[in-house]
């Protein structure tokens, strides 16, 4: 956090002392253009000595009279105090100038006796209200700039969000998954471009439905396990146990179907898949999902798989969901439930998956 700050007021105070920088080389230049170079010294050595009182009053009117005051409405104390900072920053500029300046540097302007006459002092002060409304305009630039861009990357993010959620509707992780699998698979590949663009079909249609019934993803979920088993040539153990109506299960959308996708892909290269038994239980509205190795895996390689598939189901539905875990000999146990519920079966142990039990060792 500090170390931005000071950057951003790094890069806003070397703004400002550009600005300045080409204030003074600017007007000297335009002062004395055609002038002998004494004259380019002396106009140089004004605005030099001179920046100070151009630079506190510009910041005192920018800073403090307008969102302070005129901002605010405060209309008598902003007049009172324009007027003042007019005035008197003109008289201090007015006697630095004829007292000291023309008088030691060449800049072709004569001395006057009566030079705090109300009529030089109201030109002075128009001469420094200049630089205010150059600085205000240069500002005002800026900020349009800086909300012009800031509304285009607002407008890219939107649409690559826009672009993310298509992505996601039109072609799921399994999807891609699939694909590969099709190009890999040597034999079956008309039968299984066919039932991948059944399945996307159908997980459009059902992203679209306005009643997104669980008992319909249950549906989908066998189609997957029937397609993964098409491209493998050895069917996933998958079993599915409905207790009740699946109806009254009260889940995001894709829950199940995105965690099966993601123990599908997370063992794509193993000849063997862990067996699944998967309750759906419309009495209670939960899931029940249990992982169950088949390839003699330890305990410990097995709830690490199973606690990377936690992890990453939590971070697709974070705080949509509660999740808990138990872990067995050969796999681990996920209870899934809404997060409107508060309170979890004393069979399990509630968790997140940021702050799960880790594995003994050994």
């Amino acid at each position: 956090m500090r170390g931005s700050l000071a950057q951003l007021f790094s890069k806003r105070r070397w703004r400002h002392v550009s600005f300045w920088v080409c204030w003074v080389l600017g007007f000297t230049f335009i002062k004395s253009f055609g002038q002998a170079y004494e004259i380019y010294f002396g106009w140089f050595s004004y605005y030099v000595v001179t920046l100070p009182i151009f630079v506190v009053h510009t910041y005192l009117v920018v800073y403090l009279l307008i969102p302070r005051f005129l901002n605010k409405k405060h209309w008598p104390i902003f007049v009172a105090l324009f007027i003042l900072f007019f005035y008197g920053f003109s008289v201090i500029e007015l006697i630095l100038s004829n007292e000291f300046i023309y008088v030691w540097y060449p800049t072709g302007s004569l001395v006057t006796e009566n030079y705090l006459v109300p009529g030089n002092v109201i030109r002075s002060g128009l001469g420094n209200l200049y630089i205010v409304l150059v600085f205000l305009a240069s500002k005002t630039v800026r900020s349009w700039y800086m909300a012009d861009m800031q509304q285009k990357e607002l407008m890219q993010v939107e649409l690559l969000q826009q672009m993310e959620d298509t992505i996601t509707k039109v072609q799921p992780m399994m999807l891609l998954f699939a694909i590969d699998m099709v190009k890999a698979s040597s034999s079956e590949v008309t039968r299984a471009i066919a039932n991948t663009s059944e399945l996307l079909s159908e997980l459009m249609m059902y992203h679209e439905e306005k009643n997104q019934w669980f008992s319909r993803e249950i549906e989908l979920v066998k189609k997957l396990v029937d397609l993964v088993g098409l491209l493998k040539n050895t069917r996933p153990e998958v079993e599915f146990f409905i207790s009740g109506d699946p109806v009254k299960i009260d889940l995001p959308p894709m829950i199940l179907f995105s965690l099966v996708d993601l123990i599908f892909r997370k063992f794509e290269h193993e000849e063997i898949m862990p067996e699944l038994n998967i309750e759906a239980s419309g009495f209670s509205n939960m899931i029940t999902i249990q992982m169950l190795s088949n390839d003699g895996s330890d305990q410990n390689e097995s709830m690490e798989e199973c606690m990377q598939t936690l992890v990453q189901l939590e971070k697709l539905y974070r705080g949509k969901v509660l999740i808990s875990h138990s872990k067995h000999t050969y796999g681990c146990s996920l209870v899934i439930r809404s997060s409107k519920v508060q309170t979890m079966n004393d069979t399990y142990t509630q968790t997140s998956a940021f702050d799960v039990e880790k594995p003994a060792a050994g």
